[in-house]
Protein backbone atom coordinates (compact mmCIF):
# COMPACT_ATOMS: atom_id res chain seq x y z
CA UNK A 1 0.00 0.00 0.00
CA UNK A 2 1.35 3.58 -0.88
CA UNK A 3 0.07 6.89 -0.19
CA UNK A 4 0.98 9.95 -2.19
CA UNK A 5 -0.40 13.27 -1.49
CA UNK A 6 -2.16 15.18 -4.77
CA UNK A 7 -2.50 18.84 -3.66
CA UNK A 8 -4.77 18.96 -0.73
CA UNK A 9 -5.96 15.32 -1.47
CA UNK A 10 -4.65 12.34 0.59
CA UNK A 11 -4.63 9.20 -2.30
CA UNK A 12 -4.04 5.79 -1.21
CA UNK A 13 -3.03 3.33 -3.53
CA UNK A 14 -3.84 -0.48 -2.63
CA UNK A 15 -3.87 -3.37 -5.05
CA UNK A 16 -3.81 -0.80 -8.21
CA UNK A 17 -7.04 0.82 -7.03
CA UNK A 18 -7.02 4.56 -6.37
CA UNK A 19 -9.06 5.93 -3.63
CA UNK A 20 -9.51 9.80 -2.54
CA UNK A 21 -9.63 10.35 0.85
CA UNK A 22 -10.85 14.50 0.35
CA UNK A 23 -13.47 16.17 -0.81
CA UNK A 24 -13.73 16.14 -4.62
CA UNK A 25 -11.58 19.48 -5.80
CA UNK A 26 -14.07 20.65 -7.97
CA UNK A 27 -16.93 20.65 -5.01
CA UNK A 28 -18.12 22.74 -2.52
CA UNK A 29 -19.78 22.21 1.35
CA UNK A 30 -23.57 21.89 0.80
CA UNK A 31 -23.88 24.02 3.70
CA UNK A 32 -21.91 27.09 3.58
CA UNK A 33 -21.03 26.53 -0.54
CA UNK A 34 -17.91 27.60 -0.16
CA UNK A 35 -14.85 26.04 -0.11
CA UNK A 36 -14.05 22.81 2.76
CA UNK A 37 -12.55 23.79 5.96
CA UNK A 38 -11.25 21.18 8.27
CA UNK A 39 -13.84 18.83 5.39
CA UNK A 40 -15.06 15.83 7.10
CA UNK A 41 -17.21 12.86 5.51
CA UNK A 42 -20.74 11.46 6.50
CA UNK A 43 -21.50 7.90 6.40
CA UNK A 44 -23.06 8.47 2.98
CA UNK A 45 -19.98 9.57 1.60
CA UNK A 46 -21.03 13.31 1.44
CA UNK A 47 -18.57 16.25 2.85
CA UNK A 48 -19.09 19.57 5.15
CA UNK A 49 -17.00 21.50 6.66
CA UNK A 50 -16.34 20.13 9.90
CA UNK A 51 -17.41 23.39 11.85
CA UNK A 52 -20.55 23.67 9.23
CA UNK A 53 -21.90 20.87 9.99
CA UNK A 54 -21.29 21.13 13.93
CA UNK A 55 -23.43 24.06 13.60
CA UNK A 56 -26.35 22.42 11.61
CA UNK A 57 -26.28 19.86 14.16
CA UNK A 58 -26.46 22.43 16.91
CA UNK A 59 -29.53 24.07 15.68
CA UNK A 60 -31.24 21.08 13.61
CA UNK A 61 -31.07 18.35 16.66
CA UNK A 62 -31.02 17.61 20.46
CA UNK A 63 -30.72 14.73 21.37
CA UNK A 64 -30.23 12.54 18.47
CA UNK A 65 -27.51 12.75 15.16
CA UNK A 66 -28.05 15.54 12.31
CA UNK A 67 -29.55 14.28 8.93
CA UNK A 68 -27.23 14.87 6.06
CA UNK A 69 -28.74 18.29 4.30
CA UNK A 70 -27.88 16.10 0.58
CA UNK A 71 -29.72 13.03 1.43
CA UNK A 72 -31.38 13.07 4.91
CA UNK A 73 -29.57 9.77 6.29
CA UNK A 74 -28.63 10.28 9.62
CA UNK A 75 -24.94 11.10 10.22
CA UNK A 76 -24.10 8.84 12.83
CA UNK A 77 -20.42 9.29 12.51
CA UNK A 78 -18.16 11.99 11.03
CA UNK A 79 -14.37 11.10 9.05
CA UNK A 80 -12.12 14.23 9.02
CA UNK A 81 -10.06 14.24 6.13
CA UNK A 82 -6.56 12.44 6.83
CA UNK A 83 -4.22 14.90 6.46
CA UNK A 84 -6.51 16.98 9.37
CA UNK A 85 -4.64 15.05 12.00
CA UNK A 86 -1.37 16.69 11.23
CA UNK A 87 -2.86 20.48 11.39
CA UNK A 88 -1.35 22.81 13.99
CA UNK A 89 -4.28 25.45 13.68
CA UNK A 90 -5.89 26.29 16.65
CA UNK A 91 -9.53 26.38 14.79
CA UNK A 92 -8.66 23.15 13.13
CA UNK A 93 -7.99 21.48 16.34
CA UNK A 94 -11.32 22.50 17.95
CA UNK A 95 -13.22 21.73 15.23
CA UNK A 96 -11.72 18.36 15.38
CA UNK A 97 -12.42 17.75 19.38
CA UNK A 98 -16.02 18.51 18.48
CA UNK A 99 -16.44 16.30 15.71
CA UNK A 100 -15.00 13.66 18.36
CA UNK A 101 -17.15 14.45 21.09
CA UNK A 102 -20.21 14.20 18.12
CA UNK A 103 -18.82 10.32 17.15
CA UNK A 104 -18.56 9.70 20.91
CA UNK A 105 -22.14 10.79 21.79
CA UNK A 106 -23.46 8.62 18.59
CA UNK A 107 -21.31 5.89 18.46
CA UNK A 108 -23.94 3.41 20.49
CA UNK A 109 -23.43 0.78 22.59
CA UNK A 110 -21.83 1.02 26.52
CA UNK A 111 -19.73 3.64 25.17
CA UNK A 112 -22.21 5.96 24.01
CA UNK A 113 -23.79 5.59 26.38
CA UNK A 114 -21.72 6.58 28.96
CA UNK A 115 -20.55 9.46 27.04
CA UNK A 116 -24.11 10.57 26.59
CA UNK A 117 -24.54 10.57 30.58
CA UNK A 118 -20.98 12.91 31.31
CA UNK A 119 -22.83 15.16 28.82
CA UNK A 120 -26.20 15.05 30.19
CA UNK A 121 -25.55 19.07 30.88
CA UNK A 122 -25.23 19.54 27.40
CA UNK A 123 -28.44 17.74 26.27
CA UNK A 124 -30.55 19.67 28.90
CA UNK A 125 -28.52 22.78 27.61
CA UNK A 126 -29.76 21.91 23.95
CA UNK A 127 -33.33 20.81 25.10
CA UNK A 128 -33.76 24.17 27.02
CA UNK A 129 -32.67 26.21 23.32
CA UNK A 130 -34.80 24.08 21.20
CA UNK A 131 -37.82 24.67 23.61
CA UNK A 132 -37.49 28.33 23.16
CA UNK A 133 -37.70 27.97 19.51
CA UNK A 134 -40.88 30.07 18.48
CA UNK A 135 -40.76 28.30 14.90
CA UNK A 136 -41.54 25.00 17.02
CA UNK A 137 -43.74 25.87 20.34
CA UNK A 138 -44.47 22.36 21.61
CA UNK A 139 -42.14 20.21 19.70
CA UNK A 140 -40.78 18.57 22.70
CA UNK A 141 -44.16 19.46 25.12
CA UNK A 142 -44.88 15.38 24.62
CA UNK A 143 -41.53 14.28 25.83
CA UNK A 144 -41.33 16.95 28.55
CA UNK A 145 -44.93 15.74 29.90
CA UNK A 146 -43.88 12.09 29.54
CA UNK A 147 -40.97 12.86 31.70
CA UNK A 148 -42.93 14.96 34.34
CA UNK A 149 -44.99 11.78 34.20
CA UNK A 150 -42.36 9.56 34.99
CA UNK A 151 -41.11 11.93 37.68
CA UNK A 152 -44.76 12.34 39.27
CA UNK A 153 -44.95 7.99 39.52
CA UNK A 154 -41.72 7.74 41.26
CA UNK A 155 -42.88 10.53 43.79
CA UNK A 156 -46.23 8.80 44.13
CA UNK A 157 -44.03 5.58 44.80
CA UNK A 158 -41.30 6.88 46.98
CA UNK A 159 -41.95 7.67 50.93
CA UNK A 160 -40.75 11.37 50.69
CA UNK A 161 -43.96 13.57 51.01
CA UNK A 162 -42.57 17.27 50.42
CA UNK A 163 -44.93 18.51 47.86
CA UNK A 164 -47.57 20.84 48.94
CA UNK A 165 -51.16 18.71 48.55
CA UNK A 166 -54.05 20.13 46.41
CA UNK A 167 -56.89 19.59 46.72
CA UNK A 168 -57.89 18.43 42.64
CA UNK A 169 -54.08 17.75 41.93
CA UNK A 170 -52.10 15.02 42.52
CA UNK A 171 -48.26 14.68 42.24
CA UNK A 172 -48.50 13.34 38.68
CA UNK A 173 -51.05 15.94 37.54
CA UNK A 174 -49.06 18.97 39.14
CA UNK A 175 -45.49 17.31 37.39
CA UNK A 176 -47.45 17.47 34.12
CA UNK A 177 -49.08 21.34 34.99
CA UNK A 178 -45.57 22.37 35.53
CA UNK A 179 -44.26 20.86 32.25
CA UNK A 180 -47.14 22.60 30.37
CA UNK A 181 -46.27 25.87 31.98
CA UNK A 182 -42.53 25.62 31.45
CA UNK A 183 -42.77 25.02 28.02
CA UNK A 184 -45.09 27.87 27.29
CA UNK A 185 -42.72 30.15 29.62
CA UNK A 186 -39.85 28.82 27.18
CA UNK A 187 -41.61 29.82 24.51
CA UNK A 188 -42.44 33.48 25.31
CA UNK A 189 -38.91 33.23 26.22
CA UNK A 190 -37.57 33.02 23.00
CA UNK A 191 -40.25 34.78 20.93
CA UNK A 192 -38.81 37.61 23.23
CA UNK A 193 -35.53 37.52 22.94
CA UNK A 194 -36.19 37.09 19.01
CA UNK A 195 -37.93 40.12 19.03
CA UNK A 196 -35.08 41.85 20.77
CA UNK A 197 -32.26 40.36 18.53
CA UNK A 198 -34.58 42.23 15.33
CA UNK A 199 -34.95 45.35 17.23
CA UNK A 200 -30.63 45.09 17.47
CA UNK A 201 -30.14 44.12 13.70
CA UNK A 202 -32.41 46.96 12.78
CA UNK A 203 -30.96 49.74 14.69
CA UNK A 204 -27.24 48.33 13.15
CA UNK A 205 -28.84 48.31 10.09
CA UNK A 206 -27.77 51.18 7.77
CA UNK A 207 -30.40 54.47 7.25
CA UNK A 208 -30.55 54.86 3.36
CA UNK A 209 -29.92 58.29 2.40
CA UNK A 210 -32.12 59.66 -0.88
CA UNK A 211 -30.59 62.29 -3.12
CA UNK A 212 -32.81 64.40 -4.30
CA UNK A 213 -32.61 66.31 -7.71
CA UNK A 214 -33.18 69.86 -7.02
Amino acid sequence: MTTEMDGTHTLSTTNNLIVREGPPADDCCPICFGSFSAPCRGPCGHWYCGGCIMEYWNHVAAFHPCKCPMCSRPISKLTPESTLSYQQDPGIREVLRNVKQYNCLFAGGACGFIMQVLQLPLFVRRLLQAMMDPDRPVAYLTRLRLVAVFLGALYTLSPFDFLPRWRYLDAIDLFDCSAIALSFSLYFVGLYTRRRRLRHLRQLAPVPHFEVDM
